[in-house]
């Protein structure tokens, strides 16, 4: 399975589902008149109750907040279907998690390329991240190049995923998951597989093993 993004994250792709693991309870305060005298006590316990939910907010506030302001990424073209095979893949551009410059995927036309998107955060990305790291350096001389699509992360996270499984691709950050939601990303990993043209040959949603990789890659290649 791939990590899902919520709602608002489909929409804007700024957050992901993970939520605390523990909540406190929260009471109400009901009332049907709007000038009812609160005791003494009760005010003692909405004025922490409302610093508590000040607390939640900001919280939040940082969580759905951009992961690295300094980043930046464009993306043109329309907005993938779920099912996108045949269609062009949007053309998007980005700051390197390495920081030596941007890339665009159009700079990649007449090349089979592999667009993977993951997250140093996302678990399920973890299981593949080495298996693809090994299966794009058996491809690299064979005309096949792979670009990563770091999705809403930090900087220092980022490259510590980078250095951990030996990505020896490229990898644009995508702060605010503009690239994500463009390509209809709803989970990750996804990686999808463009022929030299640009158009999507094939998509695989969650962590790819090396025989279906090799596969879909095999695929790209023969569509030319």
């Amino acid at each position: 399975m791939n990590e899902q993004l919520s709602p608002d994250a489909q929409e804007g792709r700024t957050m992901t589902t993970v939520q605390p693991t523990g909540q406190a309870d929260v009471e109400t305060l009901e009332t049907g008149d709007a000038t009812e005298v609160v005791p003494t006590s009760r005010k003692g316990a909405l004025i922490g109750l409302g610093i508590v939910v000040l607390a939640v907010v900001t919280l939040f506030g940082f969580a759905l907040a951009p992961r690295d302001q300094t980043a930046e990424a464009a993306v043109t073209g329309q907005q993938l279907s779920a099912d996108p095979v045949g269609d062009l893949a949007p053309d998007f551009s980005g700051t390197l998690v390495d920081g030596s410059g941007t890339l665009a995927l159009s700079s990649l036309r007449g090349k089979t390329v592999v667009v993977n998107f993951w997250a140093s955060w996302c678990s399920t990305c973890k299981e593949e991240a080495q298996i693809v790291a090994d299966v794009e350096k058996q491809w690299r001389d064979k005309g096949v190049v792979f670009v990563g699509v770091d999705s809403h992360d930090t900087k220092a996270g980022a490259a510590t995923y980078v250095q951990t499984y030996g990505l020896g691709y490229a990898s644009v950050q995508d702060p605010d998951s503009t690239v994500t939601a463009q390509y209809n990303v709803t989970g990750l990993p996804e990686t999808f597989f463009l022929d030299t043209k640009g158009r999507i040959v094939a998509k695989y949603i969650s962590a790819i093993d090396a025989v279906t990789l090799n596969s879909m890659i095999k695929q790209a290649v023969a569509a030319g």
